[in-house]
């Protein structure tokens, strides 16, 4: 402020005449004078301020004052920065200082005449377009006006406006009141009532002085439209200060002033004070207060305005589904007239140290506000989940709790840029901060077009990255600081190298500490550059970026301003080019302003700006902008008081034109999915099960600590267990049913303990088998999709369990059989019936199979399991070829699961060919078994001894077989599971096939003796029947030839054989005895004998005859499809039998032709 003192007391000694200059030889050379004009029409900017005042000390001026004037006027409007501004007054003060009675005087004309309201007659005179043309030039013209008006006035070379009416009314060839001084009409008709006022009039004659009256003027003519509201904002924001005396509470926080404190400095005395007191409290009071009042009221009434044209646009467009052009374009006009009013409002209000009036909001919306924040979290309550701003207190603290610089780094590395902003004077500080007078004027020009969006780009290039960052950069000014030393260059790069490799909180912290020790302002331009150059893959890197951007920016606010800068520059020009291929960098793009904004780096309007442009044209590039702001920062907008209702607008917006649109399924799902991740539908909390101790216990043994190395420690663990307690046994239970909870590679590890606990509770291990095969019934009837899990795990369950001796082989195939019959009529699969729990497109039974064959099949590779398991196989596959075309994944199933069970056998082709080797395989059945009646049933015995011995003997003969076939199954198990795979460090030692058949032999010996005696025992008290018919022991059956022979030789004297079987001791004896024909037994033996004759060639006769008709019925099939495709040529028909379900293809086939030898050699 010492200048602008020292200028104010010359000056003021000028108008009074104290101090005239005495200059002699002044120049008078026309040409020197006039290059001086030029000059100062050219710039007074401070590049020629010194040569500017040295020629007006030399050159003779006298004749030229008008001249001068005029470009001075013109000069002055070239003047745009605060040095320039500094240049320009003081050249006006020199020329002042020298002609206080002509130059002052038209310059106060000039400058009154130029802060004239617009002519409204002129105004009505021209069209829409070239009314706000004029209108934005006027303005931008007449800020720079009022600045350099309040300048000199401050420094008193201008004092009152009648010091210009009186130069006009008396001086020549200056323009008069005509040419545009009808505002200071009246200040003119009161001066001619007066006497001639002379130049050197004292202040006291205008107390309120020039700007009061300037002002007054603009002010007066517009308290409707506040066209001048952007001249208020600007007066406001570069004098509050020092004319109104009001200092606003950003820079009171960034002086560490109170508010107390006086704006003047207290060593200045009154005499030489720049505003008096009652000039302070005429601007403020009588014009600046009641135009902000008048703005207020304005803004209300245009926020209920657009309120109102909203809702009855959202009316419109929900009745007929879409706007029209003229409504559309009338709306967004009105709406960027409003955010304009609204942005200077709040500018205006913060010059002013004011709060920002509360605006009105209509019910609906006001309701929605109440309902999604009535929850809010308020300040110094604990957090809660449900109605926070974050998902969770982690990422709270993520974007909450920073580190503060000043306490982890010493506070020289962070105060420099505070103490050099704090160093460079009020009238110099526009490194800091650039002058309004030289941002505003551009701001205007590109809002005052309201066919642009607000985002538009002034120049018409495209703009690449580098020229982004560059622009963004140069806001940060040139480093005055000394060279940085070549170690703290070499660490610079290192830190900037690690940025791509810091991925988690504390790094981030340690990395904006290390950065503070090379801090510097190119090291922070390459900081900037290295930020905004992130890869565009690497989305995952931009919290932790811009948690180290919020962290330096707490003292290094130029880093968050440029990043900031150089992000929204990049979403205008991105938002120019609609090429596909830029997807990712849109996507990186906005996600790092939606983090900047959770971390209040970013403001709010500038988050909201770009998601409104987004939905302006909700298509293609622009949904996925929108998705990703709301996935990334939806949440927080929407959890935040301060924009919750705006927030709910928008979303209302997306969804309507979601249903209005016609988007494809990708975008739909991407919208929705957004919506509700900022948006997600209340739900109660789930509520963690109480369970004892003891089951806790249980299932950390079973359900998380059971591996190999600890299976032996948890066996033991659980058989210390109180297995007495009924609640312990139905715990255990329950554990070991639900095997789904555990692990899938650990399935055999609980059938282990399960075969481990089964040999001290059988109870257990019976309970445990029924609930599984339970569990595998209960999921073929339901069959519900998400139980698929479930039930995998159960059937390689069940096989872990027959691998580990729990289960026999018949459960396993009964099991299978179950999986593949089950809900089939008849009990077989077949393509022309449909089962409605096995529906043909259903492949989850293929999988239960194949995972049960996987985990046991490999153990039937001999014996009747072998036979078993060749037979199922076969119906497998046709029970494969009933259903449809199987899908790649259980194709490649099937087939691992054959190759690794048979891998030489000959896999069916078709769903015919395998319903013909099913049908053998059960004609093979059923002849084994009549023929084994035929021969068993042949003869019979009249005495009871006999025949209860032999029926007794043939049981006991029944007996052995299965007791002989269930050993070689055991003896197969045994040698199976003995070479377990998961048993890694167990040795077996195997015996020698001879000394095992010899041990086997001997068992049988005792075994068979022991079940002999008792079986005689048992039927010694037995009720004996008077006729019997038991069927001949299998080791007497060969003493039926010789019977045969003796049958011949007595035919002729009509006498019949029987064998008669006795015994002594232990040894049975028989002899061949004869009956007579005519005998009752005779009689009986022969008409039964007749009887089942008869019988077997009826079923003979039924087997044919159905053979005949399928062959036939397939006969007809086949000339049926040749006729059809006779009709129907290049199509293929596929034609379903009755009971087989053949299929035919140019041709009948024989269904019923007998066994290939390969097939006798597969099922013997």
């Amino acid at each position: 402020m010492g200048w602008k003192q020292d200028l104010r007391v010359s000056n003021r000694q000028a108008w009074a005449n104290e101090k005239k200059p005495t200059l002699k030889n002044l120049d008078s050379n026309m040409k020197k004078n006039t290059t001086f004009i030029k000059k100062c029409k050219t710039s007074l900017a401070a590049d020629y301020r010194q040569q500017l005042l040295n020629d007006i000390q030399k050159l003779s001026l006298e004749k030229y004052i008008s001249e001068i004037v005029a470009g001075v006027l013109e000069g002055m409007l070239k003047c745009k920065t605060t040095k320039d501004i500094q240049a320009c007054v003081e050249v006006v003060s020199a020329l002042h200082q020298r002609f206080p009675t002509t130059f002052t005087l038209l310059l106060t004309s000039g400058l009154a005449k130029a802060l004239q309201p617009s002519n409204r007659q002129q105004l009505a005179a021209m069209t829409p377009e070239q009314q706000e043309k004029e209108e934005t030039s006027r303005i931008s013209r007449q800020r720079t006006y009022l600045r350099l008006s309040t300048e000199l006035w401050l420094v008193s070379v201008l004092r009152n406006v009648e010091d210009g009416v009186t130069a006009l009314a008396s001086t020549e060839g200056v323009p008069g009141q005509d040419d545009g001084m009808t505002g200071l009409a009246d200040a003119l008709t009161s001066n001619k009532k007066k006497k001639s006022v002379s130049p050197v009039t004292s202040e006291n004659s205008g107390p309120k002085g020039f700007v009061y009256r300037v002002l007054r003027e603009l002010l007066g003519a517009d308290g409707k439209q506040h066209i001048n509201l952007p001249l208020v904002t600007s007066f406001v924001k570069n004098f509050g200060q020092e004319v109104l005396g009001i200092i606003p509470r950003k820079q009171r926080a960034a002086d560490n002033t109170d508010n107390d404190m006086p704006v003047t400095s207290g060593t200045e005395s009154d005499d030489f004070s720049l505003v008096t007191p009652e000039q302070r409290q005429a601007i403020k009071e009588e014009l600046i207060m009641p135009y902000y009042e008048s703005v207020v009221e304005h803004l209300k009434k245009e926020h209920t305005f657009i309120q109102k044209m909203n809702n009855r646009n959202h009316d419109i467009l929900f009745s007929k589904g879409q706007l029209s052009d003229d409504v559309k374009q009338r709306f967004e006009k009105n709406t960027k007239t409003y955010e304009k009013l609204l942005a200077q409002t709040e500018t205006l209000t913060d010059g002013l140290d004011l709060e920002m009036p509360d605006l009105p909001e209509e019910e609906g919306v006001t309701k929605v506000f109440v309902t999604s924040t009535a929850n809010s979290m308020a300040e110094g309550k604990e957090f809660q989940l449900n109605n926070s701003v974050w998902e969770d207190d982690d990422a709270r603290k993520f974007y909450e709790d920073l580190p503060d610089l000043g306490i982890l780094v010493p506070g020289i590395f962070t105060e420099t840029t505070k103490k050099k902003d704090q160093a460079i004077p009020e009238n110099e500080a526009t490194e800091a901060a650039p002058d309004a007078s030289q941002i505003e004027p551009a701001e205007d020009r590109i809002e005052d077009k309201p066919s642009e969006s607000d985002l538009d780009i002034a120049d018409n290039g495209e703009m690449d990255t580098s020229t982004i960052v560059d622009e963004a950069l140069e806001q940060m000014g040139n480093d005055d600081s000394a060279d940085v030393k070549p170690a703290e260059l070499t660490k610079l790069d290192l830190l900037l190298n690690r940025l791509t490799t810091l991925g988690n909180r504390d790094m981030i912290d340690s990395a904006a500490v290390e950065f503070c020790y090379v801090n510097s302002k190119n090291a922070r331009k390459r900081l900037v550059k290295a930020l905004f150059g992130v890869p565009r893959q690497r989305v995952d890197l931009l919290p932790y970026y811009g948690r180290l951007i919020a962290i330096l920016n707490q003292y290094f606010p130029d880093i968050g301003e440029a990043i900031l800068s150089a992000l929204t520059h990049e979403f205008r020009g991105l938002q120019r080019k609609k090429t596909v291929e830029l997807t990712e960098t849109r996507v990186k793009n906005i996600r790092f302003i939606a983090e900047l904004t959770k971390f209040k780096v970013a403001p709010l309007h500038t988050i909201f700006s770009c998601l409104k442009v987004a939905l302006d044209d909700f298509t293609n590039q622009n949904i996925d902008i929108v998705c990703n702001l709301l996935e990334t920062c939806g949440r927080y907008l929407l959890r935040t008081p301060e924009t919750n209702m705006r927030m709910q607008n928008m979303l209302e917006i997306m969804m309507r034109k979601k249903n209005v649109q016609h988007l494809d399924n990708r975008q739909v799902l991407m919208v929705e999915n957004a919506y509700y991740m900022a948006n997600p539908p209340e739900r109660t909390a789930v509520v963690e099960k109480q369970r004892p101790p003891m089951e806790l216990y249980i299932r950390n043994l079973i359900y998380l600590e059971l591996t190999k190395k600890s299976m032996d420690k948890s066996l033991k663990s659980l058989r210390k267990l109180s297995w007495d307690d009924p609640a312990i046994q139905h715990l255990m239970n329950k554990i070991f049913q639900k095997v789904w909870k555990v692990k899938y590679s650990n399935v055999h590890l609980l059938a282990i303990l399960a075969s481990g606990l089964n040999k001290y509770h059988p109870t257990f291990g019976v309970q445990l088998i029924d609930t599984v095969v339970e569990e595998i019934r209960v999921g073929l009837e339901q069959n519900i999709f998400k139980h698929n899990q479930r039930r995998i795990a159960t059937v390689k369950y069940l096989g872990e369990l027959y691998n580990y001796r729990m289960v026999d082989s018949p459960l396993i195939f009964d099991t299978l059989y179950t999986i593949v019959t089950l809900g089939h009529d008849f009990g077989r699969p077949a393509r022309d019936r449909f089962c409605p729990m096995d529906a043909p497109n259903d492949f989850f039974r293929i999988r239960l199979c194949c995972t049960l064959l996987d985990t046991c099949g490999m153990c039937f590779d001999r014996g009747r399991a072998k036979k078993k398991l060749d037979h199922f196989l076969v119906f497998f596959q046709m029970y494969i070829f009933s259903k449809a075309k199987p899908p790649m994944d259980v194709d490649f199933m099937i087939s691992d699961t054959f190759e690794t069970l048979r891998p030489h056998m000959q896999m069916m082709t078709s769903y015919d060919e395998a319903n013909s080797e099913v049908d053998v395989i059960l004609l093979d059945q059923l002849k084994s078994v009549q023929g084994n009646d035929d021969k068993v049933q042949e003869d019979g015995f009249e005495d009871s001894d006999g025949a209860s011995d032999s029926s007794s003997d043939a049981e006991d003969d029944d007996e052995i077989q299965d007791l002989l076939d269930a050993e070689d199954e055991n003896v197969e198990e045994n040698e199976i599971s003995s070479v377990a795979p998961d048993e890694e460090d167990e040795v077996v030692v195997l015996k020698s096939q001879e000394q095992r058949r010899k041990e086997e032999d001997d068992e049988f010996e005792k075994e068979f003796s022991k079940m002999i005696s008792d079986s005689i025992d048992s039927r010694k008290h037995e009720k004996k029947a008077a006729m019997l018919d038991v069927p001949i022991p299998m080791n007497l059956r060969g003493a039926q030839d010789r019977r045969s022979r003796e049958q011949d030789r007595v035919s002729q004297t009509g006498g019949m054989m029987f064998t008669l079987l006795t015994k002594k001791g232990n040894r049975q004896q028989t002899k061949l005895m004869e009956v007579p024909s005519d005998s009752q037994l005779a009689v009986t033996t022969r008409s039964k004998q007749q009887a089942e004759r008869e019988e077997h060639q009826q079923l003979k006769r039924l087997v044919l005859n159905y053979e005949e008709r399928e062959q036939k019925a397939a006969h007809q099939l086949a000339l049926e499809e040749k006729r059809n495709l006779k009709q129907m040529k290049g199509k293929r028909i596929l034609h379903i039998s009755g009971a087989g379900g053949y299929q035919h293809n140019n041709g009948p086939k024989n269904p019923t032709t007998s066994k290939s030898d390969d097939w006798q050699r597969a099922f013997e």
